[in-house]
């Protein structure tokens, strides 16, 4: 394949020499097709066919407006942060200066016995993503952190950490308390702490990832917390609004706090109780989580069946074993009334075990977080103290929606949990679905009724944050 001739590009008053085969190569860089590439290329190569000394600048804002009429404004936005490849890669420590090389990289990876070629392999994808990044110059450590998390990506953590062994300085980067004391930087600890404010996963990894690649390009080996926490809400501001970086500033009460955090679930059966609890105890760092159902077990091996038959049976059968001498069981159907007084007997016994869970919490200084539904709003709250309570209830609205969550449920505990069951009583549990939302609107607890857990979590996050806030203001 022949390209058209050599030109030469003037990058602020430096001037290098370049092939338009380049202009493919950085084309393909941000995920253009070859053969567009190629076409797009000899587009360039006409436009600009009288000018001998092309500026760099008009160059790419060139390229950048034809890829965004073809593809989209990203495309268009990465292929302007690139460093194109005809502009030399530098790397620089103390005072000595010298070009990027695949050779003298892959060298240094044969050492840990990868083969020469996945050794120039690994070279190359460096230098694409240093200048997908749109670095020109790059200091030796960090480059060589750039390295490691590659070497991570495809051969494992230990592969990664022979490589920074085998340096002579230490890789290590170090945030330091006002204490004085060094700790190593975590991207999982900080992208956990983003987690807090309502991202996902992913998106909190790639911050993390974000400012730990930042303080490297700025060859910071060690910061202060206040300042990572400052350039975390610079990102925050820049990335998401300035409303996440408020989130993200108060979730220090969560984590910094005397007294322990009870947060209370409740709901009927198959609202995502123990899932939500289960993503809130990730996010927030909550280590113990209680259910109901758990506490009712342990009191049945206690308590016989003939002494309290109801305690036996389900929240939404508890009503058979309360029927008045009026009603008869064979042809009485699952009305309100009769189911909301057996869910409400089995409840009570329940109270004083759940109480002392919560109290020995408090105790032990520990938070927690308790799910089922036997949780009623305002059943426990009102006896707890020394403790700041965040209660909340899950409800779902569309009785579809509900049938449908049985069916996940199945499929996600390996038909552990008896959808047939559930489906059997759907009137019962309904009702108690009605009952526990009509609680919680005189009680003034929060209802969350969304079918998609990633919202359902960023609501249950914002209202533990603000709950806490209020109770640091009231105690203060």
């Amino acid at each position: 394949m022949k390209y058209p001739k050599t030109r030469v590009i003037d990058n602020e008053g430096k001037k290098y020499q370049f092939t338009i085969g380049e202009i493919v190569e950085s084309l393909q860089g941000v995920g253009v097709q070859t053969d567009e590439a190629i076409k797009l290329a000899e587009k360039v190569e006409k436009h600009f066919l009288n000018q001998k000394i092309i500026p760099i600048n008009d160059l790419q804002e060139y390229i950048s407006s034809i890829l965004e009429k073809l593809h989209d404004s990203s495309i268009a936005e990465r292929f302007l942060l690139q460093t194109l490849p005809f502009v030399p890669l530098t790397i620089y420590s103390d005072k000595k200066k010298t070009a990027f090389s695949n050779r003298l990289v892959a060298k240094s990876l044969e050492k840990l016995g990868i083969s020469l070629k996945d050794a120039f392999a690994v070279a190359e994808e460096v230098k694409q993503n240093l200048r997908n990044k749109g670095y020109e110059r790059i200091s030796k450590r960090e480059l060589s952190h750039q390295i490691a998390l590659i070497l991570e990506a495809k051969y494992g953590l230990e592969i990664r950490s022979q490589f920074e062994s085998s340096l002579v300085k230490p890789m290590q980067l170090n945030v330091l308390e006002p204490s004085g004391e060094a700790f190593p930087f975590s991207r999982g600890i900080l992208s956990q702490s983003l987690m807090l404010v309502g991202f996902n996963p992913e998106l909190s990894y790639a911050y993390a990832k974000q400012i730990e690649d930042s303080l490297w390009h700025k060859n910071i080996l060690e910061i202060k917390r206040t300042d990572l926490r400052a350039a975390v809400h610079v990102l925050l501001v820049a990335e998401a609004g300035e409303s996440f970086a408020e989130r993200y500033n108060l979730s220090r009460l969560i984590r910094h706090r005397d007294e322990p955090i009870i947060i209370i679930i409740g709901g009927a059966p198959g609202v995502g109780k123990s899932t939500l609890a289960r993503e809130l105890a990730y996010r927030l760092g909550i280590r113990r989580i209680v259910s109901s159902d758990a506490i009712r077990e342990a009191l049945r091996s206690l308590i016989s069946k003939q002494l309290s038959p109801s305690l036996h049976a389900s929240s939404y059968t508890a009503w058979r074993t309360t029927l008045l001498p009026t009603e008869d069981e064979e042809n009485t159907k699952p009305k309100t009334k009769p189911v909301i007084r057996g869910f409400l007997s089995q409840a009570q016994q329940l109270k004083a075990a759940l109480l002392g869970i919560i109290e020995r919490s408090i105790k032990e200084n520990t938070s927690l977080i308790i799910e089922g539904v036997h949780l009623v709003p305002g059943i426990l709250s009102e006896s707890v103290s020394n403790a700041c309570i965040v209660e909340l209830v899950l409800s779902v609205e569309d009785v579809k929606d509900h049938k449908r969550n049985f069916s996940n449920r199945d499929l996600s505990t390996a038909q552990k949990r008896g959808k047939d069951q559930y489906l059997k009583h759907f009137t019962e549990i309904r009702i108690l679905n009605q009952f526990i939302s009509e609680q919680a609107e005189e009680e003034g607890v929060a209802i969350i009724d969304k079918d998609d857990l990633d919202e359902s979590i960023y609501i249950a996050l914002e209202h533990v944050l603000n709950t806490v806030l209020t109770y640091e203001n009231k105690s203060n």
